[in-house]
């Protein structure tokens, strides 16, 4: 078994989902950052929170979606940088030892 090929299946797997966390992640804030930047009464038509006529802004919907997105882009670098410890011979011995052995 050559060793690169563990690490690119573990790598492609990991990669892909880095991707799709730091995706999510963006979109989140970028939708807190239209929380703040726009009043109430001019939000786009997918974010929630349009009130007609209003002036004020959304800080509370700004920053629950600003920690969503903190949290999917630590996701995010948690697949990338997770290793697994490797098993130690002791760890893979006791592992193999039959059970009825005293």
């Amino acid at each position: 078994m050559s060793p690169t090929s563990g690490s690119a299946e573990r790598s492609s797997g990991r990669t892909m989902l880095a991707v799709i966390l730091a995706i999510i992640a963006l979109l989140f804030i970028v939708v807190a950052i239209i929380y703040l930047v726009e009043p109430a009464k001019s939000l786009p038509s997918f974010i929630p929170g349009h009130i007609n006529g209003s002036t004020g802004h959304h800080p509370l919907r700004a920053v629950g979606s600003l920690i969503i997105g903190i949290v999917f882009a630590v996701g995010a670098w948690f697949a990338l940088a997770y290793k697994p410890k490797p098993q130690t011979a002791a760890e893979n011995s006791k592992e193999s030892s039959p059970a009825g052995r005293s």
